[in-house]
């Protein structure tokens, strides 16, 4: 079996996130794709993130309209803990010994990697879809990630169905579009044309990200 994980805090889950999805469930011939909203992302508590039970809320209502193999994971929302990907990793790969795991993650995230727990463990649990992002591109990546860890990198066409111990570039046109500026903006217009309806309506009927003087 080759399972996705897309983890993220989905502050809120917007048509970036869905188009990433849906072109990696796609291109890697994933039998299902898990999408993790995180309960307390270690590096942005306290910055305007709502509720865990909300975030998945809204998630789930893009799984459900995503289709078949699309799914959502309580694994992190259900923990009082904060959501380190070494865990999450874990937990999946015991789950699932035998499949083909695949994290996907950002450049711009992954270029980090040094900062996360565990980080060398990772690569034993899993492998990585790391997607380009205008901030950090593919070369610049190279130049700044761990020496060990470029060994592991292989473009899609060089992927030969390891289970872990792969980083994969897959490179996707840039959607340029920001959860930040989603939550900042209040114009109604550009909240619809970037965000599922169903998670636009979410957010209008429960009043959520605004401004305590807006």
């Amino acid at each position: 079996m080759r399972l996705g994980l897309f983890g993220g805090t989905f502050n809120p889950i917007h048509l970036g996130h869905v188009t990433l999805a849906g072109n990696v469930f796609r291109d890697f011939k994933l039998d299902r794709l898990l999408l993790i909203p995180s309960s307390i992302p270690p590096h942005k508590q306290g910055s305007g993130v709502i509720s865990p039970e909300l975030r998945y809320e809204m998630v789930q209502l893009v799984a459900e309209k995503l289709g078949k193999g699309f799914e959502v994971s309580g694994y992190e929302v259900n923990s009082a803990e904060v959501s380190y990907t070494y865990k999450t990793l874990k937990k999946f790969r015991t789950d699932y010994p035998d499949a083909e795991i695949f994290f996907i993650a950002g450049t711009d995230i992954f270029v980090t990697i040094e900062k996360w727990q565990y980080w060398r463990d990772l690569f034993r649990l899993a492998n990585f879809i790391v997607v380009n992002r205008s901030s950090v591109s593919f070369d610049e990546l190279m130049k700044r990630i761990p020496v060990s860890l470029k060994e592991m990198v292989v473009r899609p066409d060089e992927y030969n169905g390891e289970k872990y111990g792969r980083i994969i570039l897959y490179n996707m046109p840039e959607i340029d579009i920001s959860s930040t500026e989603i939550r900042d903006m209040l114009d109604a217009e550009y909240r619809k044309a970037n965000l599922p309806e169903d998670v636009y309506e979410f957010i209008r009927t429960n009043n959520l990200y605004r401004r305590a003087n807006g």
